[in-house]
Parts: structure tokens; C-alpha cells; sequence
């Protein structure tokens, strides 16, 4: 008797252990899930179907033929798209019946159990609805679950003929093994509601009264409803809930008030975390920092502060706009445009008194007699002042800006002369016969040095057109390195082939066509 006593006292304790720390994890677990942003509870009714010795361990799946209810609450934590935590505690009953007649015909169980279990269960569900095999957001979502956990259990054991009678088992607390399957059904954001099928198997082999080496399970049926529990969206995460936020979308780590808004202590609209001057109300395109000259320039940045200037002096003025700034020039008062030297005043590149902003001659010769701007008075004597003379150094009339005019007979020689130039056929080769109207044509070029020689090749519309335009080209070319070689400068003569784009006769004749198959000259002015 003092060993029963002792025994139930034990039990007792452990009893008292177990519930204590299921308690202590619930309220954890019930905490946790207060804090996550996904989580939910749940409310589940449970039916059990008993497989063990009793029934030679068959499965009567869903048949529920000694059906006693129960019923679970559960916790549960969002790990990642694939795994939930899940806390479970419940009460469950177990029943096992056969029942036969006695002598006086009466039923009496044989081979019969009625158990009672209180559990509490830490499991890992995983979801199929995972992103990979489903979508998160799916309305239904198949799921695995399975863990551990700890099991009390009460007893009524009926034996059969040989032992008859009722032995009452009372407080066995065991390990227990679960696992399962089943399926969620989402109605909104809110609520859904949950069936599962799950093998319980205690670490006890005893508790339907019959031991043969191998632990007995039950299956546990359940369907519940599960809410969801969500914390107040923080979008920011500022510890201001997006529904009272006037700025949901401050970044993170910025100091806000009470709105959810950055702070922004000095009130000029831009807040601390941006204000490079928070302590001075300032312009927002400052970064929050004043500009008392107003020249877009903040003050902590601004040589000259209280003076409008420009961003290359660090806010100091360059009043005459010469790229000097004001302390540094020594002509502060140049005009707009005039090029100046390092103490910003005018250049006069040639010495002769004349800034070059004004000098219309900046190079002319030292010690040259100069007009107002800057130029000799005349120096071909030919009454053109050299400002606006073209030819400065030949005589020539006012009317034709101080140049000669080429005179008629030099243009006649002039056309005379192209109209002997010849090519070999479908070539750029100058035929010898045209040698001595190139060299007419390089007298008449030395004869007018103020004038530049303007060539033009041309063919007829034989051939393809890109052909024509190249041996137009390359035909007016040689006769420009004619030119060169017989000493007139390149930089006198402009040649241009035009190929058959500007016919001077009709090309249905061969006489046509040999007319536009030529090499025009122009003498002009530079």
C-alpha cells in the first residue's frame, strides 16, 4: 500500500511538471504569435479511432464505430512560405467496445477499452502551398504535419473470460510521436477552416491493458476553424501602424513623432534626417540650410555670404562677368565678353593699344599705325581701310571690297583653257595634250593671289550613278594635284565632283554628252 502511494505521488508531480511547462510554452508560443505580423489560432472538434492488440491493429479508417468526441486548441507560427509551428493541446477519448453475455445473459465488455488522453504537442507543418508547388495565396492548401509530444493518459481496460472484470489505469504521462496529413481551406484573410488526420502513438504499450511489444496508436480526426492573427501593418516599421501613418514610407532607422512622420525639428519642411542644417530653418532645394544673399547657395557653404556670387567662387561675386572673380580682378569693370588675363583685364594680343574685344585686328604688326579698331589705316594705299579691305596688301576699288577685279580676258583665258583638259577614257589620267592649259590656268592663278580657284567635275549619265559621282570627284582631284605640284597652295583651291547632276546639254546626244563630260573653273575671293 505504501508503494501505490508512493507510485501515485510520483505521478502526481510529474502530472503537476507537465502541466506547468505546457502553461509556461503556451503562454510563450500565445506571445509570439501576438508579435508576429503572420500567425493564428484554432479551435478543432476531434475524433479518435483506436489501433492496437485489441483489434489485431487493423485500421477501421473513418468508420468511427465507438465514436467519442474531443476537441484542441492550437497555436500557430509563420516560418517561412513552407513551414508553420504549430503548439497543439487537447483532449482526447479513445474507445475501444466488444461486449459479450454472461451466465444470467447480461452484456459484459470483453476485450474493451475507454481511455482518455491530454496532450500537448509541438509540431512542424509543411505547406504545400508554398510558392513552389502552389500559390501562397491558394484557397486550398494540402500541408504534412508531424512532432512531438507529451501525453497523460487515463484508462478503463475491460479483459476478456479468463481475467474478467474492469482495471482502471490512471496517470501514465508519455513521450508521443504524431504525424499526418491534411488540407486548409482559406474563406478570406481572416478565417479558414482545417481538417487533419494524424497517428498518435504513445511511448506506452500498456494502456489498453495488453502488452506484446509494440506501442498502440490511435488516429486523431479533426476539423476546425483557424484565425488568423495579424499585427497592425507597419509598412516603415517606424512602431507607427500604416493606418495612423500620415508618411508610411519613411526609411528605416528615421526618428518620427507621434504621426509616423521623420521629425523635423527646426519646422522648415525638411526633416532632421535630411536637414544638413537642423538646427537652422533653411529651403528645401538647401537641403534645409538658409542662403541669406539668396544666390542658391547655402551659408555654410558661401565665402561671401551676404553677397550674391556663383558656385565656381564659392558664392563670391564676378561682377563683370570676366570668369575673375572680384577680389582677385584687377579691371572689375571689363565689358561682358572682352577674353581678359589672369588679373581680368583685356587682352591686346598685338600691343598696339587696342583691347582685343575691340581690336578688329588683333595681329597686326608691332608698332603699326592703327585706327579706332585696331587696324592699319591703308596699307595698299588703295583708300579701303584694311578693317574691311579683302585684299589689304593689292590695290583695289571700294567696290569690290578693295581687291582687283579680274579682268574679262583673264576669264576668257580661263574658259579657254578648261575646255582642253582631257582624261584618258573612263579614268582620272590627264592626257599630255592637256598639260598646257593647266599651266595657262596656274599664270592666271598667280596673276590674282587674292583670289581662290574653285573647281568642278562633272560626267554625263553614262553608268551608274555612285560610279559617275566617284570619277567626277577623283577627275577634279588630279586636276587640283596638278595645280599643287605646279606650286599654287592647297588651301587656294576647292574641288568638287557633282558626277552627272548638273548637264549643261542633253545626254541623248553624243555631242550632249561630251559637253557635260568637263571640269569647270571660278576664280573668288577669299
Amino acid at each position: 500500500m505504501k508503494f501505490a502511494f508512493s507510485s501515485f505521488a510520483n505521478q502526481n508531480h510529474i502530472m503537476k511538471q507537465i502541466l506547468l511547462f505546457a502553461i509556461l510554452f503556451i503562454g510563450i508560443a500565445i506571445t509570439k504569435s501576438l508579435q508576429a505580423q503572420r500567425s493564428g489560432f484554432g479551435f478543432h472538434m476531434t475524433a479518435n479511432e483506436y489501433i492496437g492488440d485489441l483489434n489485431g491493429n487493423s485500421y477501421n479508417l473513418y468508420k468511427f464505430k465507438n465514436f467519442k468526441a474531443g476537441g484542441a486548441i492550437s497555436l500557430q507560427q509563420y516560418l517561412n512560405p513552407s513551414f508553420n509551428l504549430v503548439e497543439w493541446g487537447g483532449y482526447n477519448r479513445v474507445q475501444h467496445y466488444r461486449s459479450v453475455a454472461d451466465i444470467a445473459g447480461n452484456p459484459f465488455p470483453f476485450n474493451s477499452v475507454d481511455a482518455d488522453f491530454f496532450n500537448f504537442n509541438v509540431l512542424l507543418k509543411y505547406k504545400f502551398n508554398n510558392g513552389y508547388l502552389f500559390s501562397e495565396n491558394t484557397a486550398f492548401a494540402p500541408f504534412l504535419i508531424g512532432g512531438l509530444g507529451v501525453t497523460h493518459i487515463k484508462s478503463n481496460v475491460y479483459i476478456g473470460p479468463q481475467n474478467s472484470g474492469r482495471t482502471k489505469l490512471d496517470g501514465q504521462t508519455k513521450p508521443s510521436l504524431i504525424g499526418g496529413a491534411g488540407l486548409f481551406f482559406r474563406f478570406n484573410d481572416i478565417v479558414g477552416i482545417e481538417a487533419a488526420s494524424m497517428f498518435n502513438r504513445p511511448f506506452y504499450d500498456e494502456w489498453d491493458g495488453k502488452k506484446k511489444g509494440g506501442n498502440d496508436i490511435y488516429l486523431q480526426h479533426s476539423l476546425g476553424l483557424v484565425f488568423s492573427i495579424k499585427k497592425p501593418a507597419d509598412t516603415d516599421k517606424d512602431g507607427v501602424s500604416d493606418k495612423k501613418d500620415n508618411c508610411p514610407n519613411t526609411p528605416t532607422g528615421v526618428t518620427v513623432d507621434v504621426n509616423g512622420c521623420p521629425v523635423d525639428t527646426d519646422g522648415d519642411g525638411v526633416a532632421d534626417y535630411m536637414d544638413k542644417c537642423p538646427q537652422e530653418t533653411g529651403l528645401r532645394n538647401l537641403a534645409g540650410c538658409p542662403d541669406k544673399d539668396k544666390d542658391g547657395i547655402a551659408d555654410k557653404d558661401d565665402k561671401c555670404p551676404t553677397i550674391p556670387g556663383l558656385a565656381k567662387f564659392d558664392g563670391c561675386p564676378d561682377s563683370d562677368g570676366d570668369g575673375v572673380e572680384d577680389s582677385k580682378d584687377k579691371c572689375p569693370r571689363t565689358p561682358g565678353g572682352a577674353d581678359v588675363d589672369k588679373k581680368g583685364c583685356p587682352l591686346d594680343s598685338d600691343g598696339d593699344k587696342v583691347p582685343d574685344y575691340l581690336d578688329k585686328c588683333p595681329n597686326t604688326k608691332a608698332g603699326a599705325a592703327v585706327d579706332a579698331a585696331g587696324c592699319p589705316t591703308d596699307d595698299d594705299g588703295d583708300g579701303v581701310l584694311n578693317a574691311v579691305d579683302k585684299c589689304p596688301n593689292t590695290p583695289g576699288p571700294e567696290t569690290n571690297n578693295g581687291c582687283p577685279v579680274v579682268k574679262e580676258e583673264a576669264k576668257k583665258r580661263l574658259n579657254f583653257a578648261t575646255r582642253g583638259i582631257y582624261f584618258e577614257t573612263g579614268k582620272s589620267v590627264l592626257k599630255p595634250e592637256s598639260y598646257p592649259k593647266l599651266d595657262e590656268i596656274v599664270s592666271i592663278i598667280n596673276e590674282y593671289p587674292d583670289y581662290n580657284l574653285r573647281l568642278g567635275g562633272h560626267t554625263d549619265n553614262v553608268g551608274k550613278d555612285a560610279k559617275n559621282m566617284i570619277l567626277s570627284q577623283v577627275r577634279v582631284d588630279a586636276v587640283k594635284t596638278y595645280l599643287v605640284n605646279k606650286g599654287v597652295p592647297d588651301n587656294r583651291l576647292e574641288a568638287t565632283g557633282y558626277g552627272k547632276t548638273k548637264p549643261i546639254a542633253t545626254n541623248k546626244t553624243a555631242i550632249g554628252r561630251a559637253q557635260n563630260r568637263r571640269v569647270e573653273m571660278e576664280l573668288f575671293l577669299k
